[in-house]
């Protein structure tokens, strides 16, 4: 069967946004970098990536977030530059990564707090927020789209920014498992390699080093485990109680919902977390084709990939799960 070409990465009005951006970067000398809040790996190898690249251009440069660096992420280059902070600093450029909404950088944020903004993307769902956008949904992670900035700035790709782009590559392809990973994918891997990441340092540390905590989460988590319409359709639900139970931190949750999507009958996993204010975070993942969860995701606000999903819910579990089972029913339809 012959296969449908898939979408060109860059189009035409891709290829001039980057073009501007380049001009963009050229012309001024202050920097923020920031992400979405709870980063996750490809936000936070695409700064990290981007924030080499902008120092080695002499630039000034700082890497904002609303969350502090996650421990397993400290080797990333930006680490001795990262802030925890409530409020962008003044600026004259600044860059968003990986939030495909402007709300997703944190709550109660204003765009009074930014100069010149530069949204930096491959989220489908991504609403176009920026000054400057830069939104490549074929891309398999952001850190690609910045990958591609940094080449275009004409910046030698050194070990820095081999490994934080490859951080990027490994978190949205789940290990190279999920089914962004492309063959376009894999070759950029391997060129990244060759050019100084360190593969299984990486690997090692987002997949694997977990505590005695994390592990008893995952323990308590599993007994959170319900599945519906034959197994379909499994669910994972975590509390805050729960948390506080194991001793382990928020950042250990990230993986939970893989543990429901390797079930062989799943088609939808499902992962909500109760947070500290009540509210719930809904993560979805689609192990088929033919189950788009960032649509799913989108009835309740939030947005994502077709593979991978996400938004936030009002509580209580008790309500809200029902709810999210009863969406994922008519997509499996």
């Amino acid at each position: 069967m012959k296969k449908t070409p898939k979408a060109p990465l860059f189009k035409s009005a891709d290829r001039k946004a980057l073009q501007q951006i380049v001009r963009l970067v050229r012309r001024n000398r202050d920097f923020v970098l920031t992400t979405h809040e709870t980063p996750d790996g490809d936000g936070l190898g695409a700064q990290s990536a981007l924030y080499v690249a902008l120092k080695k251009m002499g630039k000034r440069v700082r890497v904002v977030n609303h969350d502090a660096l996650p421990e397993k992420f400290d080797y990333l280059a930006f680490k001795g530059a990262y802030q925890k902070s409530d409020r962008i600093p003044p600026h004259q450029v600044c860059f968003v990564m990986d939030a495909g909404s402007f709300t997703r950088i944190r709550e109660g944020v204003s765009r009074s707090e930014f100069g010149i903004l530069v949204n930096l993307d491959h989220h489908y769902s991504n609403n176009l927020y920026g000054d400057y956008n830069l939104v490549l949904p074929e891309a398999s992670a952001t850190g690609e789209v910045v990958y591609h900035l940094i080449k275009a700035l004409g910046v030698k790709v050194d070990r820095a920014i081999a490994e934080s782009v490859y951080t990027s590559l490994v978190t949205d392809t789940g290990g190279f498992r999920y089914r962004n990973t492309t063959p376009k994918v894999l070759r950029l891997a391997a060129e990244l390699v060759e050019a100084g990441a360190e593969a299984q340092k990486v690997c090692d540390r987002i997949f694997a080093g977990v505590t005695p905590e994390a592990m008893d989460l995952t323990r308590i988590s599993l007994g959170h485990t319900r599945f519906f319409d034959r197994g379909a359709i499994g669910t994972m639900t975590l509390t805050q109680a729960d948390l506080k139970k194991s001793g382990a931190t928020d950042d250990d949750t990230e993986n939970l919902i893989n543990f429901v999507r390797k079930i062989n009958t799943v088609k939808i996993a499902v992962f909500l977390k109760q947070r500290l204010d009540g509210r719930l975070k809904l993560s979805l993942r689609s192990r088929s084709p033919k189950v788009n969860v960032a649509r799913i995701a989108k009835r309740f606000g939030g947005g994502g990939h077709s593979y991978a999903a996400g938004a936030l819910l009002p509580g209580p579990l008790s309500r809200a799960l029902p709810r999210v089972v009863a969406v994922c029913r008519r997509f499996l339809k």
